[in-house]
C-alpha cells in the first residue's frame, strides 16, 4: 500500500507525458487520493460493524488489487482518476483492518510488536519501493510499476 499511495509523485512527469495533461493534473490525483483516504477512512471503517475481520481485509484487498490493476491499464487520464480514487477508498480501511487483525490474532505479549511490524512494512515500502517504482517507471514502462505491485496481490488472493 506504501508504494501505490505514495508511488505517483515518483512517475508524474511520466504520468503527464504519457496522458499528455500538465503536471499540475497529474499532482492533482495525490491531492484526491488524499481527501478520499482522509474523509472515507472513519466513514467506511465505521459501517465495518461485526463483519469479520478477515473478510472485511480480504474484501479491500480486492478492492485495493483492482484499483492498482485499473491504474495499470488506464487508457485515460478519467480511468487514472477513477483507479486512484477506489484505491484511495480501500487503503485506508485496508491499513486500519490490518492493524486491528494484528491486534487480534497477537497474542498479548507480542500485540505492540506484531502492530509495529504492520506499520513498518507500509513505511519499507515507502522508502524503498517509491525509488525502485520510479526506477521502474524510469527506465521500463509506468505501468509495469502498477502491475508490479498488482501481481503479488493477485498471487495472494488466489
Amino acid at each position: 500500500m506504501g508504494l501505490s499511495q505514495f508511488i505517483i509523485i515518483g512517475i508524474i512527469n511520466n504520468l503527464s507525458t504519457d496522458f499528455r495533461v500538465s503536471i499540475a493534473d497529474i499532482g492533482a490525483l495525490v491531492t484526491i487520493f488524499a481527501i478520499v483516504y482522509a474523509v472515507a477512512t472513519p466513514i467506511i471503517n465505521l459501517s465495518i460493524g461485526s463483519i469479520a475481520l478477515h473478510k472485511v481485509m480480504l474484501f479491500f484487498m480486492l478492492i485495493f488489487s483492482f484499483g492498482n490493476l485499473l491504474t495499470a491499464i488506464a487508457s485515460n487520464f478519467n480511468v487514472l482518476l477513477m483507479s486512484r480514487i477506489i484505491t484511495a477508498l480501500s487503503s485506508g480501511p485496508l491499513m486500519s483492518t490490518a492493524v486491528t487483525f494484528a491486534a487480534a490474532i497477537a497474542p498479548q505479549r507480542k500485540r505492540a510488536w506484531l502492530i509495529s511490524w504492520v506499520f513498518s512494512g507500509f513505511s519499507i515500502a515507502s522508502v524503498f519501493g517509491v525509488p525502485l517504482g520510479t526506477w521502474i517507471s524510469d527506465n521500463l514502462n509506468w505501468r509495469l510499476t502498477f502491475w508490479t505491485i498488482f501481481l503479488p496481490q493477485s498471487l495472494l488472493l488466489s
